[in-house]
């Protein structure tokens, strides 16, 4: 089996990561054994691309260790860079770093954790991330972005040949906004937070109360895919499959069971055009109650 255009990231690899287990409050660190399997098992199902990031505390570690040569892997530079006259001596130190963690010489793409417009237009960003075309430890480069604005201004800047952005079910906003201009650019669009950390999974039927405005919205959401003849977790990731701007999703996933039921998923036909138009209507208004940044933690 192929799954080519699902992407394993791999935040729940290095930190406490997405809703709490039941009968726990707060996430956890997954052990390392459980770390192996989930690389391992992703590789057996025919998931080859891994999405991590310096910022994922021991992500990178742990995926250089059990991933081994296989697979193509993404990473970002270390989140705490800052544009000046020293970028491009901290961009070098960080790729080396990250190669050392991956155990690896080169990565498939490299990627600028949280790009701004504000940042894109300061020359000293410019020139040290141009001076990284051509590097042979890049295959590529490319950003995550959080917004409208960002995104759009991400896939407009010639910087990048890729750009991640979030998108769900309940907050479409940022792909409906790049899918025409990424398309005329020729910038591929990786879409994350399919899931929105767990509250468009099986485990997100009890959420928080620091997510209790989510469960309104959730709850229309799960109606909607019990009419379809699924799980609320499957709409969710056919919902951004389908979408013809999106050429990778990403998955948050912490466990063997979860990358199952992920690719039993994918394997699902997929979804009739005019179903796909209709779940407009889940969308929540408040973007807030959908960005994890703002969501006050407990």
């Amino acid at each position: 089996m192929s799954l080519p255009r699902l992407v394993l990231g791999t935040a729940a690899l290095g930190l406490p990561y997405g809703l709490p287990k039941p009968g726990s409050t707060t996430p956890a660190l997954i052990p390392d054994d459980a770390a192996a399997a989930l690389v391992a098992a992703a590789v057996a199902v025919g998931v080859h691309r891994f999405d991590t990031a310096p910022a994922y505390g021991v992500a990178e570690e742990r995926l250089g260790r059990h991933l081994g040569p296989r697979g193509t892997v993404w990473t970002k530079v270390d989140h705490r860079l800052e544009a000046g006259p020293a970028l491009a001596g901290g961009l070098d130190a960080s790729i080396q770093a990250s190669l050392q963690r991956l155990q690896r010489p080169r990565v498939d793409l490299l990627q600028w954790h949280n790009w701004t417009r504000r940042l894109g237009e300061d020359p000293s960003w410019a020139r040290a991330w141009a001076g990284l075309a051509g590097d042979p430890r890049l295959g590529g480069r490319g950003c995550s972005t959080y917004g409208v604005e960002d995104a759009l201004a991400a896939v407009a800047s010639g910087h990048f040949e890729l750009v991640q952005v979030e998108g769900n079910l309940l907050n479409p906003a940022v792909l409906e906004a790049v899918a025409i201009p990424a398309r005329a650019a020729g910038v591929a669009i990786a879409v994350r937070s399919v899931f929105l950390q767990g509250v468009l999974t099986p485990t997100g039927a009890t959420l928080p109360p620091h997510l209790a405005g989510l469960a309104p919205a959730r709850a229309r959401a799960e109606a909607r895919a019990e009419a379809l003849g699924m799980p609320l977790n499957h709409l969710a990731l056919r919902a951004v499959l389908d979408h013809p701007a999106v050429s990778w999703v990403l998955l948050g996933l912490d466990g063997e069971d979860q990358l199952a039921d992920a690719v039993a998923a994918a394997a699902r036909p997929p979804l009739d055009p005019a179903v796909r138009a209709g779940l407009a209507d889940l969308v929540v208004a408040d973007a807030r109650l959908t960005d994890p940044r703002c969501w006050a933690r407990p």
